[in-house]
């Protein structure tokens, strides 16, 4: 996997970003807020819209691709669950709680991820995912 925050030549492009990618952008516009993570279901409702929505400017192409179970109450996408799994082993997300019901985005690994250079197309893409994921996924939103 290429490691765009960390690249400075060239500008993400939509036909190169990864799933990995795009949550990571989706987490960094979410600031300090806390996020659900105990209940998937949000995140992958959140993803199914993005997939299913029509093509645009912008549009990520991994998302395409992303396959998505119906053999449950909601679409479920395996890759989304390991990723989003993988950042709390790989220490990029911390516990403000107990219950570990919600999580933040860890400071270091913030600033790491925003330093990423991002296509204008594609940034118009994320601002409009932002937005949505501040509104579905942030636990003080509902």
């Amino acid at each position: 996997m290429q490691t765009w925050g960390l690249q400075t030549e060239e500008a993400m492009r939509a036909e190169d970003m990864s799933l990995g990618d795009f949550v990571q952008q989706i987490l960094v516009q979410l600031n300090d807020n806390k996020l659900y993570f105990k209940d998937e279901r949000p995140w992958h409702e959140f993803f199914y819209r993005f997939k299913t929505a029509p093509d645009q400017k912008g549009k990520p192409r991994f998302l395409k691709a992303l396959f998505f179970d119906w053999n449950g109450p909601y679409p479920r996408s395996q890759e989304l669950s390991e990723y989003l799994h993988g950042l709390h082993w790989t220490g990029c997300l911390s516990a403000p709680n107990s219950a570990y019901d919600s999580f933040t985005l860890k400071s270091d690994v913030r600033e790491i991820w925003q330093n990423t250079e991002i296509e204008p197309e594609l940034r118009e893409f994320l601002n409009v995912a932002g937005d949505a994921a501040r509104r579905e996924l942030v636990v003080n939103a509902r």
